[in-house]
């Protein structure tokens, strides 16, 4: 593989030295600012289509929904778009377009994985193509190829493509408005600034934390202005966009991110405290922003928590000192200007810094470009000590793709999350078919809305895990509600009830209603079905949950059996 990749990067890169990375000239072709490297955008290509490779298989194999998701997507098993305007079930907060967009996916294609995943899943290809246009753009030779590579391949880029959250959306959103800065920039086209500004109430209206990177872009810009004294048109233009993302960020706020954000600040607060930096004791901070950069903040392409990301937090340092060598302060302002309102905004404990990755997707791309520089500069430096950097290139190449090639590969071995995960959706896949082609067969909580666990319903509870699972199901299946018309002693009428067992059943309002049943119909089965939920190692007991089923059949339609019975009429078993 390794002589592979040599022979394909040619021989001009047997020289012992590699051009520092920089920003491409204005008016240099593409061609020209990789000549040092001929072949290099041939390994791009290669890592883009790997990239896609990744997040196809990903979202192909279909993984069941996890808790995560679930506490989301069950928001779109009933309500309707208005109805997500109001505070979101198990503590959820997402901006409202993208909300609207998976509702009207659901609306229009069913409730499926493929469906609630779809949107995500298109941001994400959309961005690989996107961003290596912005890499082009920013970088050139081998930082473009470790950019690209990096991006590609990332874990944090393959999970979020085949997950129905908005992640994938956050970054799509952010490389929008990277590339058009860059192009701005680079061509100082008078279109570009007054389009941002119409862009704003979209941008802001699909992503929360695209406020820190329209913010930290337009602090970029006005500082390019400044210092080349731009012209009268641009400063409107500047101060057009500006307004326009104050307006946006106000008007989404008031319609949809107050009531959200309000009615979950106390919980998240609690929930995020260890991801807001520690300002009440400043002694501490800088340790803490060195272990946040040191895990999940900078998990790309690997990383996680608790120093594991600490390989490329040193990536990233070589090439902060590469940009900061060679004055490349546009490069550190795309970078700075964003994180530096995201840190802002932790200090005040409005939105986590670090913590998980997810939370700074938006960021990726730069992250990406930054730790490409960091990669192409330590290349640079072994150049200077003899090593070959032909070589070089070719095991840094190899490297990366083998973290792509095994990220597919740990999908096709475990394509869930948690097994748990896995054996709750082989549970509906079963259970629910089968139950109706014998049954009538209710939901008590998605289909009647009684609820005799309220607190399962309104926490972080795995409730959502089944209530998903069974809608996914009944739209799978196409399966009908139940018709109390069709009920008889052949074919009872079976209530479910879900319990997590962290949460307490309401076992008076329980027998009140049984009672009530029992009015008209003659209670015949009760069966529990117990689930253990297991950690994500499949060993260790999170929870005990429970199916509970109850079966009814007419008190009439017993009489009538046992009449025919006693007069010789062979009759089926209920």
């Amino acid at each position: 593989m390794i002589g592979w990749l040599q022979w394909l990067l040619g021989d001009d890169t047997t020289s012992t030295h590699i051009q520092s990375p920089q920003p491409r000239r204005e008016g240099e072709s593409l061609s020209q600012a990789n000549s040092h490297v001929p072949n290099v955008s041939r390994l791009v290509t290669l890592f883009i289509w790997l990239g896609v490779l990744a997040r196809l298989i990903r979202y192909y194999l279909c993984f069941p929904l996890w808790d995560d998701e679930s506490f989301l997507c069950v928001n779109f098993i009933n309500r309707s778009y208005a109805q997500l305007l109001l505070p979101l079930d198990y503590h959820q907060v997402a901006p409202i377009l993208f909300l609207w967009i998976e509702r009207a996916i659901v609306q229009l294609l069913g409730f499926s994985e493929y469906a609630l995943r779809l949107f995500p899943f298109v941001c994400s290809i959309a961005s690989l193509f996107l961003f290596r246009r912005v890499a082009e753009k920013l970088l050139t030779g081998p930082a473009v190829l470790f950019a690209v590579a990096i991006f590609a391949v990332s874990y944090p880029g393959i999970r979020y493509a085949a997950e129905a959250k908005p992640y994938c959306t956050d970054m799509m959103t952010s490389l929008v408005m990277l590339s058009l800065v860059v192009q701005w920039q680079q061509q100082r086209d008078r279109r570009i600034l007054p389009l941002l500004a119409v862009m704003m109430p979209v941008i802001l209206g699909f992503s929360y934390p695209a406020v820190f990177a329209a913010g930290g872009l337009s602090l970029v810009v006005g500082g390019v202005l400044y210092r080349q004294q731009g012209t009268r048109q641009e400063w409107i233009a500047w101060i057009a966009w500006n307004l326009s993302l104050v307006v946006s960020f106000l008007f989404w706020f008031r319609v949809v991110a107050r009531v959200q954000s309000g009615a979950e600040s106390q919980f998240m607060g609690e929930y995020w405290k260890s991801n807001f930096p520690p300002v009440a004791q400043p002694w501490l901070v800088p340790y803490w922003l060195l272990k946040t950069h040191a895990s999940d903040f900078l998990a790309y392409p690997v990383g996680g928590p608790n120093w594991a990301s600490t390989a490329t937090l040193l990536l990233c340092l070589a090439g902060l000192w590469r940009w900061i060598v060679q004055r490349q302060v546009f490069c550190l302002g795309l970078l700075i200007g964003p994180a530096s309102l995201h840190l802002m905004a932790a200090a005040l404990q409005r939105y986590p810094y670090g913590g998980h990755v997810k939370f700074s997707q938006y960021l990726a791309p730069m992250i990406c470009c930054l730790a490409a520089t960091g990669v192409a500069q330590i290349l640079e430096w072994h150049s200077r000590w003899g090593y070959s950097t032909r070589s070089g290139l070719a095991w840094s190449s190899a490297v990366l793709g083998i973290i792509g090639v095994a990220a597919i590969g740990r999908d096709l071995v475990d394509p869930y999350k948690t097994r748990s995960d896995f054996r709750a959706r082989a549970f509906a896949q079963s259970f629910w078919k089968g139950a109706h082609s014998a049954e009538e067969v209710t939901c008590l909580k998605s289909d009647l809305g009684l609820d005799f666990v309220p607190d399962q319903h309104r926490e972080l509870s795995w409730s959502a895990h089944y209530l998903c699972n069974h809608a996914i199901e009944v739209n799978r299946s196409s399966l009908p509600r139940a018709n109390l018309d069709h009920v008889s002693a052949t074919r009872p009428l079976r209530c479910v009830l879900y319990h997590d067992a962290r949460y307490e059943l309401d076992r008076q309002r329980l027998e009140s209603w049984l009672a009530d049943m029992q009015k008209d119909y003659e209670l015949i089965a009760h069966e529990s079905i117990p689930f253990p939920r297991l950690a994500k190692d499949d060993r260790s007991l999170m929870t005990m949950e429970y199916i509970d089923s109850y079966k009814f059949v007419p008190r009439d339609g017993l009489a009538k059996e046992s009449k025919s019975t006693a007069n010789g009429r062979q009759t089926s078993p209920p």
